[in-house]
């Protein structure tokens, strides 16, 4: 086995397409800057835990030479596949586990908070747990991992809901699946998520060793700048 892998769920950042839940409060060119500034941030964090190989499963298929110019060296990338969420991530962590990754882990891109702590944390608690899952604060999942491709999980959840969760685990414990929870952690998503990340932003920069997604931050002063929370 080749040992863990970490692979960041991404899409490209066009106009209209992406954090399409801020608008009006955002124009569309505004939500596509923030959404690569989250995923720039995103790649970073990926690449700074030793503990994986770390992974970009990007979609759509026409968007790799893009992608591939986004990357650093060692990230590697592949294309998601499927026609709903559970389908992309069940075929990302297959893809994985065929490679010979074990165990595999998926998370978001719109994370800027998450510190590399809960990354580490994620893989160790695979060593004991078949599935791991760290919650959001809208009844989702930020992280989702696995031993082996854990397909049951992904099938028959009503995505887009505040029961995402929940029916996760009744599913995993149905096949036989023993879960671990990892702690909170909010996406953006909505206006709430952006104000709020004002002030995460903040209180990482009083944190000693912290990591600070600074793209976002940029966007933030920059970028954001005709956005007042």
């Amino acid at each position: 086995m080749k040992g863990p892998a970490l692979a960041v769920m991404v899409r490209a950042p066009v106009p209209g397409q992406v954090k399409t839940r801020l608008q009006p409060h955002l124009s569309p060119e505004q939500c596509a800057a923030l959404y690569t500034a989250l995923l720039r941030d995103a790649i970073e964090l990926a690449c700074s835990v030793r503990a994986y190989a770390p992974f970009l499963a990007f979609t759509p298929a026409e968007a790799e030479e893009y992608f591939r110019g986004l990357v650093p060296t060692p990230m590697g990338i592949i294309s998601q596949t499927g026609s709903d969420l559970g389908q992309r991530m069940q075929g990302v962590m297959e893809r994985l586990d065929e490679e010979g990754y074990s165990p595999v882990v998926i998370v978001g891109s719109d994370l800027p908070a998450l510190q590399p702590a809960a990354l580490e944390q994620a893989v160790q608690s695979l060593r004991n747990a078949d599935v791991c899952l760290g919650p959001s604060r809208d009844g989702g999942y930020y992280l989702v991992g696995g031993r082996r491709t854990c397909a049951p999980i992904f099938k028959g959840i009503p995505w887009g809901t505040s029961r995402v969760l929940e029916v996760t685990i009744e599913k995993s414990k149905a096949a036989g699946l023993t879960v671990a929870l990892l702690g909170e952690c909010a996406d953006v998503d909505n206006l709430d998520d952006l104000n709020r990340l004002r002030l995460d932003i903040q209180r990482l920069r009083r944190i000693p060793g912290a990591r600070v997604p600074v793209h976002t931050e940029a966007w933030l002063k920059n970028g954001g700048s005709l956005f007042q929370a």
